[in-house]
C-alpha cells in the first residue's frame, strides 16, 4: 500500500472520531490516497474487524455543477447514495435519501435546500448504523468562496452527530491560511491538530510506484535504484523516468548500464513531461521556499523558517536535501529535481553572466539579456546541453533527444552542426569567438556556465 503512514493516520483520526486534513502541493497524491480508503480492501487492511462500522464517502468538489451551496451538498448526497448503493443498501434509507436528494436539487423554496441536506445528513447518521465519513477532496475554492455559514452548519452536524459524523479534507494549503472568518474558523478549528502533509514518498513506496509504471514490463532491481535515484520520491518523475528508461534501455546487458544510464538521464532533460512536474511543484512554493532551496541545493546556508516549512511540506529532509537515510519516514530527493532546482538559482536576478533558462516560460537569458525564441530543436538542444550543463554532450546523444531514437541512421553531421551553428548564432554575442556553446572536436559540444575562450 502507498502511503500507508499516512492512510493510518487518517483511519487513527476516524476512529477516534476527530476530522483530519490532508494538506500537499498539487499532483502529490492526494486525490488517489482518499480514493484507496473508499476501497473495501484498503479500508479492510487498515481497519481489520471494524471496517464495516464506517461509510467513507469520496466528494470531488472539482465535480460540484457551481460554487454554491446547493451544489456541495448536491455532490456530496449524490455520493452518499451511490456508496450506499456499492455497499448493497437498497432498503427505505436509500428511498429516503434519493427523496432528500431530489429536494436539494428541485427544493420548493430555498431554506428547504439546506434542510433537506441537513435531514439526509441526520438519517445516515441515525439509520445506517456506520460512522458517516466524509472525504472532500479538491476543497480549496470551495471553503474559500462559499458563504461561512455553509461551514458553521458543517460544523454544526459535527458536534450533534459527534460519534457519527466524521470530516476529511484535501487542500493545497491548511484551510486556516486559505481564508479566516469567524464562521470558517469554526470548521477549521476541527482539523487545526490532525493536519498530515503529503510530499515526497519514501523509498518503499517509491518501488512500489516504479513497479506499477512499468506495468507488468520486468525491471531488475539495479534498474529501479537508478529511477528512484533520478526521480526521488516524486511519483510523476518516478512514472516518467520509468517510462523513458523502458523506452530506451529495458533489456540492456549489463555491462552497457553505464552508457544506458547515461543516456535515459539525457533523455529526461527534454522531456516535456519531466520539466512540467518541476515547474508545478516549483511555482507552487513562495519565494523564500524557493531561495531555501536553492541555497540547499547549492550548499550554502538557508533560512531556517523556510527549511523548517520544507520539512513539513515533505519536500527535503531534516538536516539536507540529501536521499536522507533507511527509515521509513524519509523523504527522497532525486537527481533531477536537484537539476532543476540548481538551473533555477542560476536564473535569479544578480547572477554571474551566462546563459539561463527559463523553464516556466521558456524564456533564454545571456548575460542577462532575452535573446530571440529559439525553434523546437534548437530549444531541445539547448534543454538537453542546460541539462548537462559543463558536460560534454555526444552526437548520438543530441540525435536521440533532439530528433528520437529513430532517427539515429538519418542525421548525418552536417544537419547536427547546422542546427549547433543556428542555436550558437542566437546565444553567442560574438560567433566567431563562442565563449558559451563549445564545440570539442571529435568528442562533441558542451554548454559551459560562464563565458570560456573556444
Amino acid at each position: 500500500m502507498i502511503r500507508e503512514a499516512e492512510s493510518r493516520f487518517i483511519t487513527r483520526s476516524v476512529q477516534s472520531s476527530r476530522s483530519c486534513s490532508v494538506i500537499g502541493l498539487s499532483n502529490m497524491g492526494k486525490s488517489s490516497l482518499l480514493r484507496e480508503l473508499c476501497s473495501a480492501a484498503v479500508r479492510q487492511e487498515l481497519l481489520q474487524n471494524k471496517a464495516d462500522d464506517y461509510l467513507f464517502v469520496y466528494v470531488d468538489c472539482n465535480l460540484m455543477a457551481s460554487r454554491t451551496e446547493q451544489a456541495l451538498h448536491e455532490a456530496t448526497l449524490r455520493n452518499v447514495i451511490s456508496t450506499l448503493r456499492r455497499a448493497g443498501v437498497h432498503d427505505q434509507l436509500l428511498k429516503n435519501l434519493m427523496a432528500l436528494h431530489q429536494e436539494v436539487v428541485q427544493p420548493g423554496t430555498p431554506i428547504r435546500s439546506p434542510l433537506a441536506f441537513d435531514s439526509a445528513v441526520r438519517l445516515v447518521c441515525e439509520e445506517s448504523e456506520r460512522m458517516l465519513v466524509l472525504l472532500f477532496d479538491e476543497f480549496d475554492e470551495p471553503f474559500e468562496k462559499l458563504d461561512g455559514r455553509v461551514f458553521l452548519n458543517l460544523r454544526a452536524m459535527k458536534d450533534a452527530h459527534a460519534g457519527a459524523l466524521n470530516f476529511v479534507t484535501a487542500t493545497e494549503k491548511p484551510l486556516h491560511q486559505i481564508r479566516s472568518d469567524n464562521d470558517s474558523n469554526e470548521f477549521a478549528e476541527l482539523f487545526s491538530t490532525r493536519e498530515v502533509w503529503l510530499g515526497f514518498v519514501n523509498r518503499d513506496d517509491a518501488r512500489e510506484i516504479a513497479a506499477e509504471a512499468a506495468e507488468g514490463a520486468p525491471i531488475e532491481k539495479a534498474a529501479v535504484n537508478f529511477i528512484i535515484s533520478a526521480a526521488g520520491g516524486h511519483a510523476g518523475l518516478i512514472k516518467a523516468v520509468t517510462e523513458t528508461w523502458l523506452r530506451i534501455a529495458a533489456g540492456i546487458a549489463e555491462d552497457a548500464r553505464e552508457d544506458a544510464e547515461r543516456m535515459v538521464m539525457q533523455a529526461l532533460d527534454s522531456e516535456s513531461n519531466v520539466r512540467s512536474e518541476c515547474v508545478r511543484i516549483w511555482m507552487q512554493l513562495q519565494r523564500e521556499q524557493q531561495d531555501a532551496l536553492v541555497d540547499l541545493i547549492a550548499g550554502r546556508s538557508a533560512d531556517r523558517e523556510s527549511l523548517d516549512l520544507l520539512r513539513t511540506m515533505r519536500l527535503t529532509n531534516a538536516g539536507d536535501a540529501s536521499d536522507g537515510g533507511d527509515g521509513g519516514n524519509e523523504v527522497l530527493i532525486g537527481s533531477v529535481w536537484r537539476g532543476f532546482v540548481r538551473r533555477q538559482g542560476l536564473t535569479r536576478p544578480g547572477v554571474l553572466p551566462g546563459v539561463h533558462v527559463d523553464v516556466d516560460s521558456g524564456d533564454v537569458h545571456v548575460d542577462g539579456h532575452t535573446i530571440e525564441p529559439l525553434t523546437e530543436l534548437e530549444y531541445k538542444l539547448l534543454l538537453l546541453l542546460y541539462g548537462k550543463l559543463n558536460k560534454i554532450v555526444d552526437k548520438y546523444a543530441i540525435v536521440t533527444n533532439v530528433w528520437g531514437a529513430n532517427y539515429i541512421d538519418n542525421i548525418d553531421d552536417a544537419r547536427i552542426e547546422k542546427l549547433v551553428s543556428r542555436l550558437r548564432s542566437k546565444l553567442e554575442p560574438n560567433i566567431l569567438e563562442p565563449r558559451y556553446l563549445l564545440t570539442l572536436r571529435g568528442r562533441g559540444y558542451k554548454l559551459v556556465g560562464k563565458g570560456s575562450a573556444a
